[in-house]
């Protein structure tokens, strides 16, 4: 059973503020895409660290013929 310090770490890992988590793995990375489904690169912290880093490692290929705001 978690105890209340278990969620306040696992909410401050998958908070758009924390940008050490989403870049520390790709397993992190990839978890961090889909958490952060809503946000939008560029915007979101968290999602633009774990764009990076998926971006830098090959394990994403950005649509180059999608405009971005």
């Amino acid at each position: 059973m978690y105890g209340l310090d278990d969620d306040e770490v696992l909410l401050e890992h998958l908070s758009c503020q924390n940008t050490d988590y989403p870049s520390s793995t790709l397993r992190a990375a990839h978890r961090s895409m889909q958490v952060h489904r809503e946000c939008l690169v560029g915007q979101c912290p968290a999602k633009t660290a774990a764009f990076g880093k998926l971006k830098r490692d090959g394990h994403l290929v950005p649509d180059s013929s999608r405009v971005r705001e």
